[in-house]
């Protein structure tokens, strides 16, 4: 397992990862539970952060500078930063990358994401809150399409 220096995770975060993970660069992890897969990655600049656990599958690769949020404050009447937190409605599911997945630079996956096995999100994507990327789905976008499929293994 590689984990660099430069990678902030939190006190809190329970981690479980196999010997062959990479954590990269400049990574922020503070959700309450991460695990990662054999073979899988999360790459420079990413951000894995909210209340709900994430988990990444076999050979998933997170690329560069993605935000997995497992929380998102959802939009309540006047809210607005200076809100207070009791007003607040803060939507927290776990976010689930599948086996063999791969997410492209820069995008932003929402709370309650599951992305089944051998699914792709293009880069600069916004992957909608429970959105469900069906296996072997090829998209992008914002908000996600899947516009193809890509052949999967026997």
């Amino acid at each position: 397992m590689v984990i660099y220096p430069s990678a902030r995770i939190s006190d809190r975060c329970v981690i479980r990862i196999a010997d062959d993970c990479l954590i990269g660069d400049y990574v922020l992890i503070t959700v309450p539970e991460l695990r990662m897969g054999p073979e899988s990655q999360v790459n420079a600049g990413c951000k894995i952060v909210g209340t709900a656990p994430c988990y990444i599958g076999r050979g998933a690769v997170v690329s560069y500078n993605v935000v997995v949020l497992t929380a998102s404050d959802t939009l309540a009447p006047k809210m607005n930063d200076a809100s207070r937190l009791e007003d607040r409605r803060v939507t927290a599911e776990p976010v689930r990358i599948g086996d063999y997945c791969y997410i492209g630079a820069q995008s932003v996956i929402m709370p309650g994401v599951r992305m089944e096995d051998y699914s792709v999100v293009g880069a600069l994507s916004y992957v909608p809150p429970m959105t469900v990327v069906k296996k072997g789905s090829v998209g992008w976008g914002a908000p996600f399409k899947a516009v193809k499929s890509r052949p999967l293994p026997e």
